[in-house]
């Protein structure tokens, strides 16, 4: 198994906090990864999938009921990461994208997202995906 640390920044009801987020790899497992956030007060919130942004999505569908949003790239509602990134960069890597573009704008997943306005919830992020993507097919 394979571990990181990483410090990051997380609104807990609207209140700027830090934790840790612990990314995990495993060898002989069918999910292949992990993600762990530490919150000091509130204890350890786990989640393994195929890649890290499944994992982001599953740790924060956890989180969203108790208002905590992790201030990080792929919690933005303009953020994707491809099949193919998924695959290549086990999902750390993606995309900042703009309705009836092409994504070309890079960006690293579990990097900081200092605007508090970008951050939304996982349905509003889809939803922002799928329009995103149906723009693109006119």
């Amino acid at each position: 198994m394979n571990l990181v640390h990483q410090k990051v920044a997380i609104y807990n009801n609207k209140i700027k906090e830090s934790a840790e987020l612990i990314f995990e790899s495993y060898s002989d497992s069918s999910e292949n990864v992990g993600l762990t956030l530490v919150l000091a007060e509130l204890g350890r919130y786990q989640f393994q999938d195929s890649d890290f942004y499944k994992a982001l999505f599953g740790l924060r569908a956890l989180l969203e009921p108790k208002n905590i949003v992790i201030c990080i790239n792929g919690c933005r509602l303009d953020f994707v990461c491809s099949s193919m990134g998924q695959q290549m960069s086990q999902g750390k890597v993606g995309y900042i994208i703009e309705i009836g573009k092409r994504a070309t704008n890079r960006a690293r997943t579990f990097d900081r997202c200092d605007d508090e306005s970008k951050l939304t919830t996982v349905n509003k992020q889809m939803d922002y995906i799928r329009q995103w993507s149906e723009s693109l097919k006119g």
